[in-house]
């Protein structure tokens, strides 16, 4: 598994030899790898080419891109939450479920 860090200049920073696109992807892979494949909203296993990544804070309101602000999510959560609320959409779409918000909560702290 690859190390979960918190943005694309720290792959930069630890590995010299790689390029800035490189690095990023990476990074942006890592943090689906780190879900296990698994859109953290509907909870489904997809193929890692399968999954968006989806700002928990939209970017429209603040958000960055930072491992703590991204998520893995399929197409149809991602565009199905848009920049909406995540709990609010979460809750909203899915009804309560005390794990996968957790999980968001924890990752996002």
């Amino acid at each position: 598994m690859i190390p979960l860090l918190p943005s694309p200049q720290h792959y930069l920073q630890n590995l010299i030899t790689m390029t800035s696109p490189d690095a990023k992807r990476l990074w942006k892979r890592a943090i689906k790898e780190h879900f296990n494949c698994h859109c953290v909203y509907c909870g489904k296993h997809y193929e890692i080419n399968q999954l968006t990544l989806d700002h928990v804070k939209p970017k429209t309101y603040g958000g960055e891109d930072l491992t703590s602000n991204l998520v893995p999510a399929c197409q149809t959560c991602n565009q199905g939450k848009g920049s909406s609320n995540w709990l609010q959409w979460m809750r909203a779409t899915f009804g309560y479920r005390p794990r996968r918000e957790s999980m968001i909560l924890t990752h996002i702290s």
